[in-house]
This record gives C-alpha cells, structure tokens and sequence, in this order.
C-alpha cells in the first residue's frame, strides 16, 4: 500500500491524527471562467478551433515563449499529454524502424503512446541525480540494441527541465529523431526549438485545465501537420484527409479554462515556489533530500523525497501511523507493469534502486505550517 485510509479522526479520541492530503488541486474558480463561456453562448461555437482556442493557442505559446526567451513559439493543443507524444512520434519517428528508446522509470503513460504510434517501447535506465534519460546514456544504448530506434522519448522527470540543446546536439550526431514526453514541465522549459515538447494540461499540474495537452515546437511546418492530426487529418478549407490522424481537439470550454488559468498562473508559480521553499527550510536538518531544483527552481504540483535506504521503512511506518498520505508517483518502472513485463531493456540498476526512495510527500496551497513540520519530522 502507498496511501491508506484517510478518514477524519477524532485526537480526544486517541484516534489517529488528522489526514494530510497528498494533492489538491485548485483550478480557476467559475466566476473567472463566466466572461469566456458566455462569449461561446454568444458565438455558439464549441469546438472545431474555434476563437477561443485560437486565443488560447496564441496567448499560451507567448507566455512559453518570453519565460524561454524564445522567438516564433507554436502551440498546438491536444485532448490530453499522452496524444500529444502519440502524435509527436507518428510525426516524427523514422519509417521502417520498430523500437523507441524511453526510460524504464516514467509515468505509464509514456509506454501507451509510443505503443499508440506503433511502435515497441525499449526500456533504459536513469541518470541517478536528474532521474532522466541522458544522451551519454542514449549512446551506450544504441550500441546494444539489434537495430537503430525510430526515435527517442526523453523525460522530463516530475517537472524539471530537460536539456534541449543537448538533445538537439544528439540528434545532428545520430539522425535519430528527439520527442520530449516533458508532462509536468510547462513552467519550467527554459529553451524552446523544433524537437517537440509534449506538455500535459491535466488538473495534476501547474497549468492544468482538467484535462489536454499541447505539443511545443518552433517547426512551423511539424506544428501544421500536427493540428491537422488532431482533426482528422483535414488541412485547408476543405475536408479531405491528406495525413492520417484522428479526433485529438481541445473543445471551446477547455479553451476557456486555458485562457482563465493564464490569468492567474503567475500567481500560482509564486504560490507553489513559496511552499516548496517552506518545505526545502523544514527539510534543512533531514537526512531525506528533496530532488534537486523541485519546488525553488521550478514550480511543480508535486515533490518528491530521496530516502535513504535504511531509512525508507521507518520513514513510510511514520508517514502511516501520522496519517500523512505519499505515492511512488511513477511506481517502480515501466518493466513492471504486467501490460508491459515483456518488452526489451537495458540493465536498470538506478531505477530499481531509486524508484522505491523516491516518495511524493503532501504538496498544495491547502497545506499549513503545521502539517508541513507534521511531514519534517517524520522524515528525519
């Protein structure tokens, strides 16, 4: 079990102490959103990229871009994170080839899309200290596979920011092309460029809208295939399929949440950056260190504790008996899963030991002084 029952105790009791959540998430209240939906009452138009999403699309890709200092953005909105790295890939993996080089240890979700592409996900290891696939790492796995991969899928972990430039740099040397699952890092991409960056916009992140996703990309030319992809392949005025594709749209009420949330989503990353760095103050004394940057580099809706192993079991026996919800947020490895124990891999010695020390820890702006020193001392 990595959670376990959260119901409300009373301490006269001698009962159990009050829950502490792990995540709640806060989303634009219906007051802000009523200006855009009765514009779509005005217009009566729902979907089909419609002005909203028009709005959204340029509005979006110019926050991106000046937090990048990035020139000539595109934003390409999908129905969720995991359609846009399908998309992403079918786009860009090289033809005839089978297998996409991916990261053992991610959300599952990163799996089903390369699958979704038709391809063969082949299982890699981590980098130790930025729980990410690295090029160095790409390289040593080139050599040991039967055969060339049609891309690779770089993750980005838990919301810190991946290493552009070094990717791009991987690809001129290799010809194998790049396609960042980059989820949770929305407010953290500090270079934008042609290799696309898929971002989730579920409720679970920082720029979360319920649910969506977009691709990121300064390739004008990807970004015009890929929004044809999400409606069926349709390009121009008239509605003949010229790429193969599918029913990917974000919808006008979606649209309208985007342009709510970027309203307020300065204020939200100052939120989050103070609470983590309440926690990185608490945590100070603690031999469980907190992954690097999360929480005062970068904004993100979750954060996550190294735990040393002789520590691990004392500190999750104290989470329970404190009834402190945690997650292994990303499980233990994609090679794991039972839908996915027979695909091929590298040896993953950092994944099999980080994976179960790394612990989601309660992260939101519902959290109060008490509770994050509730969560201190049971990780020291």
């Amino acid at each position: 079990m990595e959670s376990f029952d959260v119901t409300q105790a009373d301490p006269d009791a001698g009962g159990p102490p009050p829950p502490i959540e792990i995540m709640r998430p806060r989303l634009p209240a219906a007051t802000s959103m009523m200006p855009f939906l009765s514009r779509i009452d005005e217009t009566r138009i729902y979907s089909n990229y419609g002005p909203l999403w028009r709005e959204f699309c340029v509005g979006f890709a110019g926050w991106l871009g000046a937090r990048a200092g990035q020139d000539g953005v595109r934003v390409v909105p999908t129905s969720s994170g995991t359609t846009a790295i399908q998309i992403a890939l079918q786009l860009r993996a090289t033809p005839g080839r089978r297998f996409c080089l991916m990261p053992s240890w991610t959300f599952i979700a990163s799996a089903h899309a390369i699958c979704g592409a038709g391809l063969t996900p082949w299982l890699v290891d981590v980098d130790e200290e930025s729980f990410m696939l690295t090029p160095h790492q790409a390289m040593a796995a080139l050599r040991a596979m039967p055969e060339p991969p049609a891309a690779v899928l770089v993750v980005s972990a838990f919301g810190a920011p991946v290493d552009v430039p070094a990717w791009a740099e991987f690809e001129r040397e290799t010809g194998i092309p790049v396609v960042f699952d980059a989820a949770a890092a929305a407010t953290s991409l500090n270079h934008i460029g042609p290799q696309p960056l898929c971002i989730s916009l579920h409720a679970t992140k920082v720029f979360g809208i319920g649910e969506g996703g977009t691709i990121i990309t300064t390739d004008t030319a990807l970004a015009d295939k890929a929004l044809a992809m999400t409606g069926f392949g349709f390009q121009g005025t008239e509605r003949v399929s010229s790429i193969r594709g599918g029913n990917y749209r974000l919808s006008e009420y979606s649209a309208a949440m985007g342009l709510a949330v970027l309203d307020s989503i300065d204020a939200k990353i100052a939120s989050m950056l103070s609470l983590g760095a309440a926690y990185t103050d608490a945590l100070r004394n603690s031999p469980c260190r907190i992954q690097s940057g999360a929480g005062t580099a970068y904004a993100a809706m979750s954060l996550n504790v190294i735990c040393p192993a002789d520590r691990l079991d004392r500190v999750l026996a104290r989470f329970d008996a404190g009834n402190i919800q945690w997650r292994r947020w990303w499980g233990l490895g994609t090679h794991l899963h039972p839908a996915f124990t027979d695909l091929p891999r590298s040896d993953l010695p950092v994944t099999e030991d980080l994976a179960p020390r790394v612990i989601g820890v309660p992260f939101h702006d519902m959290l109060t002084a008490e509770e994050i020193g509730r969560v201190a001392d049971a990780l020291r």
